[in-house]
């Protein structure tokens, strides 16, 4: 294996690699600048590494160190902000393609990760040798994506003597913070049916989405629920601007069947899908023959109207060939309960197009 100044190549892609990684980690928490005061590139605010020779291009700004003695090198090159596509991963590969493959030629990437650091930026990391003058090198790839921006950030070098002066660099980007859905208070006071409301509807979203969980209902107590049973929670929506959200939740060793209705108004646009409920109840019926059919309604009682906005978008699983509407929050909330453990997007709700058909209310 080739080596530069007692370098692996490999090693240091990987140490690099794991690196940045701690790096995203800390991105978005208070550092100490060591005094150095912080700049601005656009919108992403930055502490610039301590005497680093400093230079700037079209939609880039960089900073250079290097080693006459030993021959160490290393680059961190800053890219202007630009709209994203709304995917990170196709963020990631359109950056990888026009900033690293066209200016270096690497190889193969050795090392990709993707992460996620809040409820609005997530990450992704790719590392990848190229050489350079005859000389074995590493470069690395950060894309950050809230799917309404993207930011990204280089890394060249032979060595990991500069590991630190990466570290800095990355812990004191502060990266810009947009107003983005989260739970809006239920003590808002409802709209009425007969109010008017600007009707913005994606089409994409128009029909039944499906969510299915083998876990215990909101409204029972666990320990009663028992440890198998499920939930399924639908949305319809329709081209009028309003929806139908139902509830279904049943467990063996539970005694009744707990129901959820739910209708009132949406609407759809800029990757926000805003649920002003106008009704919602919760009924409560007993086991018809004790097996997983509706007996006698017990209890029907309305439930705290809850005005949620989501992040929206579509994602497709090609693992199991199924298209998602993915609806993510700040926080979990009364209608979805707690998050889906799917950790590909943060804080989310997973929906699909499967057994959309499948009465509810029997």
């Amino acid at each position: 294996m080739a080596q530069v100044n007692g370098f692996h190549i490999a090693p240091i892609s990987r140490k690099l690699a794991i690196s940045i990684s701690l790096i995203i980690l800390f991105l978005g928490i208070d550092m100490e600048s060591n005094g150095q005061q912080l700049e601005k590139n656009g919108q992403v605010g930055f502490v610039p590494p301590a005497q680093w020779s400093r230079n700037s291009g079209d939609g880039y700004l960089a900073f250079t160190k290097t080693n006459p003695e030993s021959g160490e090198f290393g680059r961190i090159i800053l890219y202007q902000e630009e709209k994203s596509s709304g995917s990170l991963d196709v963020d990631f590969k359109e950056d990888w393609q026009s900033l690293i493959e066209v200016n270096y030629q690497p190889k193969e990437l050795s090392d990709f990760t993707k992460t996620s650091f809040n409820s609005e930026w997530n990450a992704i990391i790719g590392v990848a040798p190229y050489v350079y003058q005859n000389q074995n090198q590493a470069v690395v790839l950060v894309t950050l994506s809230n799917r309404k921006q993207k930011i990204s950030y280089a890394f060249l070098s032979n060595t990991t003597a500069y590991e630190k002066e990466l570290e800095d660099f990355g812990s004191s980007l502060e990266l810009p913070s947009f107003s983005h859905p989260t739970v809006i208070s239920s003590s808002e006071k409802p709209i009425s049916k007969s109010s008017s409301m600007q009707v913005v509807v994606d089409q994409q979203i128009l029909g039944k989405w499906n969510r299915s969980a083998s876990v215990s209902s909101f409204f029972a107590n666990s320990a009663a629920w028992g440890s198998s049973g499920y939930t399924t929670c639908r949305y319809e929506f329709f081209g009028d601007g309003t929806y139908q959200y139902t509830e279904r939740n049943f467990g063996y060793a539970y005694e009744d069947i707990i129901l959820v209705r739910e209708s009132g108004q949406y609407s759809a646009v800029g990757g926000v899908l805003t649920v002003t409920p106008i009704e919602s109840q919760v009924e409560r019926y007993g086991k018809k023959n004790g097996v997983d059919e509706l007996g006698n309604l017990k209890e029907k009682k309305s439930r705290t109207l809850e005005k949620v906005a989501y992040r929206y978008q579509f994602h497709y699983f090609e693992g199991i060939g199924q298209l998602n509407l993915v609806l993510q929050a700040d926080r979990p909330t009364q209608r979805d309960g707690n998050f889906s453990s799917n950790t590909t997007f943060p804080n989310a709700w997973y929906f699909d197009k499967r057994f959309t058909d499948v009465n509810l209310f029997k």
